[in-house]
């Protein structure tokens, strides 16, 4: 007995020895998904990878799509199996081989393991048959489009799905003779073969995986020559008028961003062509793939009265993705957890590209409120992060997305080009491309080469604001006697805090006679000031004055009243800017009641005259109205708040102004005289003089009508969809129709079959429809879907595209505002106490607002906890 003892952990050692692993070394089953260990072991022994792809098209959704794929590539050492990435059943797999013999291999995991005695040193080549995986061809009856990113190259043909072993493509596509297509390379030949259309692609620059597209369908086809160069964009816009006002415009941005990319970078665009394809409930604003960029088609093509907003929002989207070309294509990321360098670049890029297309507007004032809300919202959150994430398995990289690295990276980086200035960050950029061009790149590689261009302490920053989550918490506090100021003091955190977050501001101190400035380097968490000259006391004092400050800026009591009042007379437009940002922050922070802003947010409508401002005043004043005053208060505040939109709607002469109005409007009337007025706009039979109306206007208040239980909404939903001519529409309308029904017992069917992922594919369709089933007017029907929601919520992640989880949750959290929801989330998270801390975040993010506007003593991550 005691020999068994003995010689049992004997023989576990020995396997442990010889089963253990270097970092470069192999499992013989390597897991789910793309691990470190994978990656880094392909990357060490994998080289000069070419795919050649011939993939068929059918013309009939229901017919799976086909493909012969060769793969080209160069091994270092040949000591361990080939492993190649697939995620499809297995009978998607249907054959391998080396030029004429079929192969042995294993296929698990989603991963096919070709066996070393297959292979050499050197050149070598696979050919596998297989029938492409759905999840990201995103098919529809008459179009399909890849989305591959971050990791679902493999989910539709065999690859290295790993961002750092770029690869070059030859495409060749069967697709019906009728049908349009784009891929990455340039089109070489075109054959006809029968029904079938043969395309050719020209092989591609080195790309990674994800990056890898073709789009194919009934498209129309626009080619336009500009500036030297020649464009081509799909569409299925069937408005003419819709496109012929667009198209030119759309050309004419995409030439500016180009130039001016070109100019900035000092490198020529670095792919073969330059196209793109516009694509009905596309579920982002757009995708960067080389050669074909794909674009949500409503983000491009605008109604005739579309918002200043909508205007920039169009042409920064466009700027963003043709940065991409150079930041994130050109020069790609390592790994997934640096994925913020590619959008930080894209977003801080776009917002200097579009100054010269907009010279009207003021674009300080712009970019502060494109990113810091959007920041602020999850930075205030229990479930905020760095923007430098940790990431084990590419599985979970879609996770990584959001806010953080969209609109706080870019403030980030537009302080570190402060500290270092602009002329520094331009030569390290360039150098960086320059260096990194086709290849990977790291956060750390681009920090040396700034390192040389700063006399600055880049390593105390990139702690700082790279790697620790959340945001200074900034208070002022005055020394005041006698009518002067002698000194001030600026904490950035919590009482008792050490932490650092090194940063300039810029005090705006107003008195009665002017004012005054004072900077204020935060280079520690208290910064007291002793001024040798003394100063006027101010009536107002504005923490962050220039725009550039970040965090949460805790309003002195006398400041708050003074701007709740007297706002409007702040002349400076990045002033009151700054100044609505800091109430409604204050608001969220408990530090300021609802019914005290309402009428501040009233009186801003009228006296506002720039349209950025007004934008956001309105978005204040809906958030308001839904979300932070309770239904009593509501009811009571309900015609006021409407007449003072149909006021200034009727008042105003500016068309883009009465565009917004309308919008808030048709969101918040609930009062008899409100939804009678949107009926009869919607019927035609009341008008406003000049406020025009596009289709998707009126799809939308029919939508409103019918969660108003409006009489006969179903005969105007059914009214509205005739209208409707355009197919991608109809289907919309029909998808999203069982989520306005007043029957709640359709409306429990329609959640349900949500749980089916076939129902989820159109990803834009089930976040509108999830916003209206859980709409605040049927909120308290909807609680109820709050825990099955969370529950299906790994599932969605695993299944969808990066921003759907999120999305899903924005537009189920946005109508609630009740204990019940709450509690929801609370129970759901402590019942789960291992669950990914990811999606954890994500959950927290999207409840914050709703955690808020209960009202809670504590602090929302208290309430998460209690």
């Amino acid at each position: 007995m005691a020999q068994k003892t003995f010689l049992l952990p004997a023989y576990l050692l020995l396997l442990m020895l010889l089963n253990a692993c270097t970092d470069t070394d192999l499992p013989e089953l390597p897991e789910n998904g793309v691990s470190w260990q994978l990656a880094e072991n392909r990357k060490a022994r994998i080289s000069d990878i070419l795919y050649q792809l011939d993939i068929s098209v059918p013309r009939k959704r229901a017919q799976r799509l086909s493909g012969v794929s060769t793969i080209y590539f160069t091994l270092k050492q040949n000591d361990l199996p080939v492993v190649l990435d697939f995620k499809v059943p297995a009978d998607y797999l249907q054959g391998v081989s080396i030029g004429k013999d079929p192969i042995d291999f294993t296929f698990e995991n989603g991963h096919i393991i070709l066996p070393a005695k297959h292979f050499s040193t050197g050149e070598n080549q696979v050919t596998l048959e297989y029938a492409l995986g759905d999840q990201s061809l995103n098919r529809q009856d008459d179009f399909l489009y890849t989305l591959l990113v971050p990791d679902r190259a493999s989910t539709a043909v065999p690859c290295f799905d790993q961002p750092n072993l770029k690869a070059r493509y030859r495409l060749t596509l069967r697709i019906p003779s009728d049908w349009k297509a784009l891929a990455n390379g340039a089109l070489e030949t075109e054959q006809r073969q029968d029904s079938v259309k043969v395309l050719t692609y020209a092989e591609t620059e080195l790309l990674p995986s994800y990056l890898f597209d073709f789009v194919v369908g009934n498209f129309q086809s626009i080619t336009s020559e500009i500036g030297g160069r020649t464009m081509t964009m799909l569409h299925r816009e069937t408005d003419t008028a819709k496109v012929q006002r667009n198209a030119p415009l759309i050309f004419d941005l995409h030439l500016a961003a180009l130039n001016w990319l070109e100019n900035y970078t000092g490198i020529k665009m670095p792919f073969q062509k330059f196209d793109f394809a516009l694509i009905p409930s596309f579920q982002y604003g757009g995708m960067e793939h080389p050669g074909a960029i794909t674009y949500k088609a409503s983000s491009l093509f605008l109604d005739e009265n579309a918002t200043p907003n909508q205007e920039l929002g169009r042409a920064s989207l466009i700027a963003h993705e043709t940065a991409h070309m150079w930041f994130g294509d050109l020069v790609t990321m390592n790994w997934f957890d640096d994925v913020w360098m590619k959008e930080v670049f894209a977003n801080f890029m776009a917002a200097k590209i579009v100054n010269p297309s907009f010279p009207e507007i003021d674009h300080d004032l712009r970019f502060l409120l494109a990113h810091y809300p959007s920041a602020y919202a999850v930075d205030r959150s229990a479930g905020t992060h760095p923007i430098q994430q940790k990431l084990d398995n590419l599985k979970d990289a879609g996770t990584l997305y959001g806010a953080i690295i969209y609109q706080k990276a870019p403030i980030v980086m537009r302080m570190l080009e402060r500290e270092i200035g602009e002329e520094a960050m331009r030569n390290g950029l360039r150098e960086y491309l320059q260096t990194y061009s086709y290849d990977n790149a790291t956060w750390d590689d681009l920090i040396a080469i700034l390192d040389q261009q700063s006399l600055e302490d880049l390593e105390s920053w990139n702690r700082q604001w790279i790697k620790q989550a959340g945001m200074p918490e900034i208070s002022v506090r005055p020394e005041i006697s006698e009518g002067k100021m002698y000194g001030i003091t600026v904490n950035s955190g919590k009482t008792g805090s050490d932490r650092e977050w090194g940063q300039q501001l810029e005090l705006k101190c107003l008195h009665e006679n002017g004012g005054y400035s004072l900077p204020v380097a935060m280079d520690q968490p208290s910064v007291s000031l002793v001024f040798d000259t003394l100063y006027p006391a101010p009536q107002l004092i504005i923490p962050n004055g220039d725009g550039y400050g970040y965090g949460y800026f805790e309003l002195l009591k006398t400041d708050s009243v003074y701007l709740l009042q007297y706002i409007n007379r702040l002349q400076e437009p990045m002033l009151r800017g700054v100044s609505w940002l800091n109430l409604w922050e204050n608001l969220v922070h408990h530090r300021l009641e609802a019914m005290d802003l309402l009428p501040a947010l009233l009186g801003g409508i009228r006296t506002e005259t720039d349209p950025l401002i007004r934008q956001s005043i309105l978005g204040y004043l809906n958030t308001l109205y839904w979300k932070f005053l309770p239904e009593a208060e509501r009811k009571q505040v309900t015609e006021i708040v409407e007449n003072a939109l149909w006021y200034q709607l009727e008042s105003t002469d500016d068309r883009r102004e009465k565009t917004a109005l309308f919008n808030t409007y048709r969101s918040v009337a609930e009062s008899s005289v409100g939804r009678d007025r949107l009926y009869r706009i919607w019927l035609g039979d009341l008008k406003v003089e000049g406020l025009s109306l596009s289709e998707s206007d009126y799809i939308d208040l029919a939508f409103q009508l019918a969660v108003r239980d409006f009489p006969r909404s179903e005969d105007i939903l059914d009214q509205q969809l005739g209208r409707v001519s355009n197919i991608d529409r109809q289907a919309r309308i029909r998808f999203i129709r069982p989520a306005l029904s007043n029957d709640i017992a359709v409306r429990d069917s329609f959640f349900n079959s949500l749980k089916l992922e076939e129902n989820r594919q159109v990803e834009s369709w089930v976040q509108d429809a999830l916003g209206w089933l859980h709409h605040p007017l049927r909120a308290a029907a909807s609680e109820k879907y709050i825990t099955p929601t969370l529950e299906m919520l790994e599932e969605i992640q695993a299944t969808g595209d990066i921003f759907f989880p999120k999305r899903v949750l924005d537009n189920t959290f946005n109508g609630h505002r009740s204990e019940a929801a709450v509690s929801a989330v609370r129970q759901f998270l402590r019942e789960r106490p291992n669950y990914p801390a990811n999606l954890r975040n994500k959950i927290l993010q999207a409840a914050d607002l709703t955690f808020r506007a209960v009202e809670q003593h504590e602090q929302p991550e208290q309430v998460i906890m209690d």
